[in-house]
């Protein structure tokens, strides 16, 4: 792991004085002018908690130590990871094929760090942050056990994260936004590491996908977790009970969300120099798309299409999720 640490320490920088960060091999450790970045266990702690760090970000901090999710009670190796990905997750897929090889890439939230490990391959560098201890020591253990020497975890801050500005390719954050104090100044502090024309896929629930969740959510918060019926993953006995719990918490326990429309995204990506590319599911993606080529048959996304997400099937199961990509301009 020494060299692709050295890789990692380039980007870094000690945002308190804006000195670099170096990695002190000998003692395993990130190190800058002023402070050391002691360990974790495995996992380097670059977690600043000062005058910017919000209630929320501690409360999600110590509820995803607890939720770790996803889990990896059923992946051994990276041929499972895989195999997972094709079969559940049609964005990994498309991710893996639109990357450029040879890419640098920064998962923020990166949990328990599956997709950062999938990209793994064709010669990337894959940087995941996350807050979590746990989640990230998940994903370390997966990474050592199938010697995977490109992916590095690092506990970070999201509003604070130590990163010089304007060093990855791509930056990825899914599903994670949505649960900060300020979901649009998060985008705007992932969006300081990305290069010029880089590209930014950041995952969020919809205000009206999220409809029949938020329903659900009000009886099993209001009148127990009798309601929980209503979810299938929920009580499916094929599914781990790590698994169930895990899905419960996140989706209906969870300490704060936000929902929003892609009109929205639109003007924060406008305000911050970002072109908007296309999004899932409003635009037609298949296997063969790639993402980060702008389709000159992108659909114009109504306030009809953006609502009718209240009855979409998909927006039902999957708790009201969507997906925006763009290139960072300025």
């Amino acid at each position: 792991m020494t060299k692709i640490k050295k890789k990692i320490s380039e980007l870094l920088k000690d945002t308190s004085d804006g000195s670099s960060i170096n990695y002190d091999d000998q003692n395993n450790i990130f190190v800058s002018k002023s402070k050391k970045f002691n360990n974790e266990g495995t996992i380097s702690n670059f977690f600043i908690n000062d005058y910017n760090t919000d209630d929320v970000t501690l409360k999600q901090k110590t509820f995803y130590e607890d939720v770790k999710f996803p889990n990896y009670d059923d992946l051994e190796t990276y041929g499972d990871l895989i195999e997972k990905a094709a079969q559940q997750s049609h964005l990994a897929s498309l991710l893996d094929k639109s990357i450029k090889h040879s890419s640098k890439i920064l998962e923020v939230g990166c949990g328990t760090g599956q997709l950062s490990l999938f990209l793994k391959r064709y010669n990337r560098i894959i940087c995941g942050v996350d807050i979590s201890t746990p989640s990230l020591k998940l994903a370390d253990d997966f990474r050592v056990r199938n010697e995977i020497d490109n992916v590095v975890f690092l506990k970070m801050n999201i509003f604070n994260m130590q990163f010089k500005d304007k060093v990855f390719d791509y930056v990825i954050s899914n599903g994670v936004l949505h649960h900060t104090a300020n979901t649009e100044l998060a985008f705007s502090k992932i969006l300081k590491p990305l290069k010029i024309n880089g590209y930014i896929v950041i995952g969020l629930y919809h205000k009206y996908g999220r409809f029949y969740t938020n329903f659900k959510q009000m009886l099993i918060q209001n009148f127990g977790e009798r309601f929980k019926i209503l979810d299938r993953r929920t009580v499916d006995p094929n599914i781990s009970e790590e698994k169930r719990y895990a899905w419960l918490k996140d989706q209906y326990k969870n300490p704060h969300e936000t929902s929003h429309t892609l009109k929205e995204v639109k003007t924060w990506f406008k305000k911050n120099g970002v072109e908007y590319l296309t999004s899932i599911p409003f635009n037609q993606i298949n296997e063969n798309t790639d993402l980060f080529k702008k389709n000159s048959n992108t659909k114009k996304v109504s306030f009809f299409d953006e609502i009718s997400l209240m009855i979409s099937p998909s927006q039902i199961k999957e708790g009201g999720f969507f997906v925006i990509v763009g290139k960072k301009l300025e």
